[in-house]
C-alpha cells in the first residue's frame, strides 16, 4: 500500500506541475494545456510507488542487475509507449531468455531415458527442477539434481539451464523441448552434428549472453574462476535496439519536455531510433546479434561483454571482427573455431548458418551499392513492432514490397518469367533462396544474388531454380538462364546433365546440403514446381533421407514426407532404432512406382556411393 505521506507528496508535486504547465501554455489553446495536464496526471499516477510482498530469492546462478550505467529495463518504457511495449511483448525476442518458472517453462514433466540414464524434469510449485548427469564431471558423471534457472527460446525449441560447478555459471540440461512437436529430444539430436559427436559443454554466461540478453556482462573473475554475471534485462528488450534509456526517461518525466519533443520534428537525442540512423548504423543494431563475429578485445568481453564497446547507433567494426573465410584465414590472433570453415560458409563466402543474416546482408549488392534510402538494411523488410511475430515482416514490405521500392520494373512477368502470383514470381524465390540452416529449418539467404548454374558448379551452393524444380537437371536450369538472361552456358558435369538436380544434392551432398534439400522437398514451392508427376520422385528421395546418419536430416525428411500425397500415414520417428527407420524407408519405396521417379535403384545407389561424408556441424 502507498502511504498517506507518499500520496500527499505526489499530489503536491502534481499541483505544482499543473500550475507550471498552465503558465507555460497560456498562449496555447486551453485544450492543449488540459491535454498536457492529463499527461502529467497519468504519468504521476504511474510513478506512485507500490509496495509488494518481498519476492523469493532467485535461484543460484541467476544473473544480477547490470552494473552498466543508464539501463532501466523495458518496464520504464511502458507508461509512455504502451502500444510499442505491447507489440514488443508479443515477439519471440522478448522470450528469448526468461527466468525459469512454471509459466515460462514450456516443457512437460518427463523422465527420459538417455544413454542408459534417467534424465528428469519436474515441477515443484512454481519452481522447475532437473536431474541430470553432472555437467562438469567427466563420464561416467554422477547424477545431480538442480533447480532450472533460465530458459532459452520459445518459438521452435526451448533449452534449460542449471547451475554449474563455478559460482554463477550456468550449464545446459541435456534435452531440448520441441515446441511444435511437444516433445523432448536429446540436445545432440536437435542440431546438425555428426552422429556420436561430442558436443561442446556450452555455458550461458559466455556463449549466449551477448545476444540473448540486454547489456550482458559475463563478469568472469580470473582470480576466483567465478562468474558474477549481470544483465540489463533478460531477453531482447527495448534497450537492446534503442540503447540505454535512463537519460530519456529522466528527461520525459517532465510533461512540458514531452510535449515540446512531440511537437518538434527534431530527433530526440536522448534515445536511439534505428529507423532514423544512417543505413550502416541501422543494420548494425540487428547485426550486433545476427552476425557471426568475435570480440576484438576478448579479455574485456569476459568482464563486460560488449557493453563498453558497442551501443545501438554505433558501427560494429570497432567492437568485433565480422567473420568470413578471409578473416578467419588472414587475421592473426583469432581463436580457433571449433567448426570447419565448410560448416560455416559456402565457398563463395556466403554464410551457411541461420540467424547470422547480417553476414549475408553486407555482402549483398543492395547494401554495398545502394545509397541513402536505396541502401538495403534490415528495416527495409523487417519491423520489431509490426507484422507476424514469427518473421516480423513489416506489412508494407510483405510480398515484394521490400524490393519494389527500388526495383519497380521487377514486378513484370517478363523479368521473372513466372506467372503472376505463382510461387516462382516472388522476388525472394529467386534472389533469396533457402541456402542457410538453423533449428530444423532451411532459412532464406540474406546475401541477395541471382540464380547461376555456373556458381552451383563452382561453389556447390544450390541455385534457386533447382531448389523448386528439384525434378529438373542442372543443364535444364543453365539452358533457361542462358535463354532468359543471356548467362554463358557452363560446362556441365555429365552426372548433372540428365539426372534431377534434387537427386544429386539430396543423395550426394554433404549433411548441410542434404538437410536443405530435405526441407525443399516438403516446401509448397517445390510441390507447385514439380506437380503431381513429381510426387514419386519427392517420396523416393525422402525415403533415403529417412535413414540418413544425421538426426537433423532425418527429422526434416520425416516432416517433408508427411506433406507428400499418400505418405502421411507412414509410421516414422527420426529417433527410432535403425531397423524401424529402415522399415519406414522400405514402405515408402514399396509405394513408389520406380518408373515414375526417373531414377531407378541403381542410379540412386550410384549417387549414394558418391555422398560427401565429411563430418559437418552447423554452429547454430
Amino acid at each position: 500500500m502507498t502511504s498517506p505521506v507518499e500520496i500527499a507528496l505526489v499530489l503536491g508535486a502534481l499541483a505544482a506541475a499543473s500550475a507550471l504547465v498552465w503558465q507555460a501554455t497560456r498562449q496555447a489553446p486551453r485544450a492543449r494545456a488540459l491535454l498536457i495536464m492529463g499527461l502529467g496526471l497519468s504519468t504521476s499516477a504511474a510513478l506512485l510507488p507500490v509496495r509488494r510482498a518481498p519476492a523469493a530469492a532467485p535461484p543460484e546462478g541467476t544473473p544480477r542487475a547490470s552494473s552498466a550505467v543508464g539501463y532501466v529495463s523495458s518496464a520504464a518504457c511502458r507508461s509512455c509507449h504502451p502500444s510499442e511495449h505491447a507489440s514488443f511483448s508479443r515477439t519471440f525476442h522478448r522470450t528469448m531468455t526468461q527466468r525459469a518458472e512454471a509459466k515460462t517453462v514450456l516443457a512437460s514433466e518427463t523422465t527420459y531415458p538417455l544413454d542408459g540414464r534417467a534424465v528428469r524434469l519436474a515441477r515443484r510449485g512454481d519452481e522447475v527442477w532437473a536431474t541430470l548427469p553432472d555437467p562438469d564431471a567427466p563420464p561416467p558423471a554422477p547424477d545431480v539434481t538442480r533447480r532450472v534457472v533460465l530458459t532459452t527460446g520459445s518459438h521452435r525449441e526451448q533449452a534449460y539451464w542449471v547451475a554449474g560447478k563455478r559460482e554463477g555459471e550456468l550449464r545446459l540440461f541435456p534435452l531440448v523441448w520441441l515446441v511444435a512437436d511437444q516433445r523432448f529430444v536429446p540436445r545432440r539430436d536437435a542440431f546438425l552434428t555428426p552422429p556420436d559427436a561430442d558436443l561442446p559443454n556450452v555455458r550461458w554466461n559466455s556463449n549466449c549472453i551477448a545476444c540473448h540478453a540486454v547489456a550482458g556482462e559475463p563478469k568472469h573473475d580470473l582470480a576466483t574462476d567465478a562468474f558474477g554475471t549481470r544483465v540489463g534485462e533478460l531477453g531482447i528488450a527495448c534497450e537492446a535496439c534503442h540503447g540505454p534509456g535512463a537519460v530519456h526517461v529522466e528527461k520525459h518525466r517532465d510533461p512540458v519536455a514531452r510535449y515540446v519533443q512531440h511537437a518538434s520534428e527534431k530527433a530526440d537525442l536522448t534515445i536511439v531510433q534505428p529507423a532514423r540512423l544512417p543505413p550502416e548504423r541501422s543494420a548494425a543494431v540487428c547485426g550486433q546479434c545476427h552476425a557471426y563475429s568475435f570480440p576484438r578485445d576478448e579479455d574485456a568481453f569476459w568482464t563486460s561483454g560488449y557493453v563498453g564497446a558497442f551501443r545501438p547507433g554505433e558501427l560494429l567494426e570497432p567492437s568485433r571482427f565480422l567473420l568470413s573465410p578471409a578473416t578467419l584465414r588472414e587475421t592473426p590472433g583469432l581463436p580457433r573455431i571449433e567448426a570447419d570453415l565448410d560448416s560455416l560458409f559456402w565457398p563463395d563466402g556466403s554464410i551457411r548458418v541461420g540467424g547470422r543474416e547480417y553476414n549475408g546482408l553486407v555482402e549483398s549488392p543492395c547494401f554495398q551499392k545502394g545509397q541513402g534510402e536505396r541502401k538495403l538494411t534490415c528495416l527495409s523488410c523487417h519491423s520489431m513492432h509490426l507484422g507476424d511475430p514469427s518473421k516480423q515482416i513489416a506489412p508494407e514490405h510483405a510480398g515484394d514490397g521490400g524490393c519494389t521500392t527500388c526495383h519497380a520494373d521487377a514486378r513484370s512477368r517478363s523479368h521473372g518469367h513466372h506467372a503472376e502470383g505463382s510461387a516462382g514470381s516472388a522476388c525472394v524465390a529467386c534472389h533469396m533462396p533457402r541456402t542457410s540452416y538453423a533449428l530444423f529449418s532451411a532459412i532464406r539467404s540474406h546475401r541477395i544474388d541471382s540464380p547461376s548454374a555456373s556458381a552451383s558448379i563452382e561453389t556447390g551452393k544450390p541455385n534457386a531454380c533447382n531448389l523448386c524444380h528439384l525434378d529438373r537437371s542442372l543443364a535444364w536450369t543453365a539452358t533457361w538462364l542462358s535463354t532468359w538472361y543471356g548467362q554463358a552456358m557452363p560446362s556441365i558435369p555429365p552426372a548433372r546433365t540428365t539426372t534431377a538436380e534434387g537427386a544429386v544434392l539430396a543423395l550426394s551432398g554433404d549433411a548441410a546440403m542434404r538437410v536443405l534439400v530435405a526441407d525443399a522437398l516438403g516446401s509448397p514451392e517445390a510441390r507447385a514446381a514439380v506437380g503431381a508427376k513429381g510426387e514419386p520422385l519427392r517420396a523416393a528421395l525422402l525415403a533415403e533421407l529417412l535413414i540418413d546418419p544425421y538426426a537433423a536430416v532425418r527429422f526434416v525428411a520425416g516432416k517433408s514426407l508427411a506433406k507428400v500425397d499418400g505418405f502421411a500415414d507412414v509410421p516414422y520417428d527420426f529417433l527410432d532404432a535403425f531397423a524401424l527407420r529402415m522399415r519406414a524407408h522400405d514402405e515408402v519405396r514399396r509405394r513408389v512406382n520406380e518408373a515414375d521417379t526417373g531414377l531407378g535403384h541403381e542410379r540412386i545407389r550410384q549417387l549414394l556411393d558418391a555422398r560427401d561424408s565429411r563430418p559437418l556441424t552447423i554452429a547454430e
